[in-house]
């Protein structure tokens, strides 16, 4: 922002040159100096200020005050200067998958991606946003080496009635009225195609500036500041906005008119505005991050055994009893459908009848669903061959990622 302080300095000056005239024509009636009077003007100037920290457009008004004495007179006087506040840009776009790729499976649907957009300015603003195919990997390895489906990827933005992506609830396509120093939730939606394990699509998040101050009306681009800075063309919002590039324009500050002033930082990763591989670039009304999915098992399990000897110690001889605890996990940030996980009874062991858990809770070994969705398999007709446990529920529970579900069993050794 541009803070001019001529008017100011010129109408201190006038004052001053008023008063020492004054003070000429009155020299026996001064009762104190001029350099203290020069510092009373000065101190008074700068504890009248007020409005450091001002929000866009608002009128800051500094005053200085002095009283004196003339022949016993009193007196005093003012001298003024005011400005308006230049409309400052900055906001922050970033990927928020904890700083490592998406894991989705071949051919899905929906796979989501998180981003969030700070508004870090001093003024409300919209932000229309769009995602666009990128490269390299932001995350370094392994390469970048497919994109998702052509036509799939769409950008949605966090209405904050319900955490996490929902289709029937996060519709909206701009960013509408972001406050000074408040973030959203945007997602990334694409389709993959069929890709093999470890492959990855990097993608960036772009957004850009746009006038803020009427809630649910998508806001006019502001691609072009009052320094010369300019956005490069885009299409935004899902592709129903096509925004021409900005064209360059300086304006002479005036401390009585409000200038919008690019601020915005460079990106961190390389991302495709205009061509594959253009970085994103300080002040020009746009910020960008990069994100990836990865094809991967968004489920992962990890197995361990204790055993528990008959005198208390960890000899696997007969008659010892082999504790399994199974951690099973659902990474990224979508829910996975249908979880079974099913672990046969090894040979020349045999199942401890109940000794099933899940997440601390004792399991029933009958199929007694909905009573509990866990059960041996076979464990009328002996010997038990596995045993079974559905976290899914008969397929009407959706396991979110970020949890840990535990499983454990026990068998003997014959």
């Amino acid at each position: 922002m541009h803070l001019r302080p001529d008017n100011f300095l010129i109408n201190i000056s006038s004052f001053v040159n008023t008063l020492l005239a004054v003070f000429k024509r009155n020299p026996a009636s001064k009762i104190f100096s001029f350099r203290k009077f020069l510092i009373l003007v000065i101190s008074f100037s700068f504890l009248n200020s007020s409005g450091v920290f001002a929000a866009a457009g608002d009128s800051i008004t500094s005053i200085a005050t002095v009283n004196y004495d003339i022949a016993g007179v009193p007196g005093a006087a003012n001298a003024t200067a005011s400005f308006v506040e230049d409309r400052r840009v900055n906001f922050l776009v970033a990927e928020f998958n904890g700083g490592a790729a998406v894991p989705v499976i071949s051919d899905m649907n929906n796979a989501v991606m998180q981003f969030t957009v700070t508004n870090t300015g001093n003024s409300v603003f919209d932000f229309l946003v769009t995602a666009v195919n990128t490269s390299p990997n932001p995350f370094a390895t392994p390469v970048d080496n497919f994109d998702p489906l052509a036509g799939s990827v769409q950008v949605f933005v966090e209405n904050g009635v319900t955490p996490g992506y929902q289709q029937a609830e996060d519709t909206a396509v701009f960013i509408d009225e972001l406050p000074v120093n408040a973030s959203r939730v945007v997602y990334v939606i694409a389709d993959m195609p069929t890709q093999a394990i470890n492959d990855v699509a990097a993608l960036a998040l772009i957004a850009q500036l746009a006038e803020g101050g009427a809630a649910g009306v998508q806001g006019v681009a502001i691609n072009a500041d009052s320094n010369g800075n300019t956005s490069p063309a885009g299409v935004f919002s899902n592709g129903s906005t096509s925004m021409p590039a900005g064209v360059a324009n300086t304006v002479s500050d005036s401390p009585l008119t409000m200038e919008t002033v690019f601020n915005d930082p460079a990106g961190l990763n390389p991302e495709d505005v205009a061509t594959d591989g253009i970085q994103d670039i300080a002040a020009n009304g746009q910020h960008a991050d990069a994100g990836a999915y990865q094809v991967l098992s968004p489920v992962s399990i990890l197995k361990t055994v204790t055993i528990i000897d008959t005198a208390g110690g960890t000899d696997p001889h007969p008659g010892a009893t082999l504790r399994y605890r199974l951690e099973v996990g659902v990474s990224g940030n979508t829910p996975v459908d249908n979880l079974v996980i099913t672990d046969l009874i090894p040979a020349n062991t045999t199942y401890t009848d109940g000794s099933m858990r899940l997440n601390g809770i004792a399991q029933s070994d009958a199929n007694d669903a909905p009573a509990d969705y866990s059960h041996a398999i076979d464990i009328q007709n002996k010997p038990v061959l596995s045993i079974e446990v559905d976290l899914s529920q008969g397929g009407t529970v959706p396991v979110a990622p970020g949890v840990t579900n535990v499983i454990i069993f026990e068998v003997t050794i014959d």
